[in-house]
């Protein structure tokens, strides 16, 4: 039903972020032409992300198991209790944030500041003007454009992290993933799906990181 598409695209994108500290992980898709993009579909594109996160942490753990010093704690995992997770879409406002690039701290859903000031910071050669770039060619290859048909699903809001005093956080709202125990400490979490009509493209992506 959900088709891996532009995965050399995504590649190269992926290990640039990577290269310059950014801490997202992501996957794109296509569904059938005859498949209407619900809230079922958007959570089948987290099935796959959860795929290609495990795919990576097992290339991860493969390499590192060569080495003969090292001490196998068991297979890698990730939970992923899906069942739990609670859809807030996105609004046309908070749509415009997460593409922001200017006075992006000011807003909620501070999309590019995630991006570009993870803990321990990112590093572009040529600086802001490289930083904006790879994030515009992001958010294009995650068909994350201000149109008004393109939906937005945030999996994550009201998680409450334990470090910070945050005030939007949801009484009850539980993580449902161990990925996020990281960003849970203080920095944050973010799982999002977006679903774009136009290009037929449905993108999920993901970051959870601490100092």
């Amino acid at each position: 039903m959900l088709k891996v598409i532009d995965e050399k695209k995504s590649k190269s994108l992926l290990d640039r972020m990577d290269d310059a500290g950014c801490v997202f992980n992501f996957v794109v898709l296509r569904p059938e032409i005859n498949v209407t993009v619900d809230e079922s579909v958007h959570r089948q594109a987290l099935t796959r992300l959860h795929e290609k996160l495990m795919k990576d942490l097992w290339d991860w753990h493969n390499n590192l198991i060569k080495n003969p010093e090292y001490i196998n704690p068991g297979d890698p995992a990730i939970s992923w209790e899906l069942d739990k997770a609670v859809a807030t879409v996105l609004s046309r406002e908070e749509i415009h944030n997460l593409i922001l690039v200017e006075d992006y701290e000011r807003g909620p859903l501070a999309f590019y500041g995630s991006f570009r000031e993870p803990p321990y910071g990112t590093e572009f050669k040529r600086g802001e003007l490289e930083a904006r770039a790879l994030f515009h060619e992001w958010c294009q290859a995650l068909g994350l454009e201000e149109q008004d048909d393109v939906e937005v699903i945030n999996w994550v809001k009201g998680f409450k992290r334990e470090w910070v005093d945050n005030a939007d956080a949801i009484p009850g709202r539980e993580s449902w993933s161990d990925y996020f125990n990281d960003g849970l400490e203080w920095w944050g979490v973010w799982c999002l799906t977006i679903w774009n009509p136009k290009r037929r493209i449905l993108s999920a992506l993901i970051a959870s990181t601490s100092d």
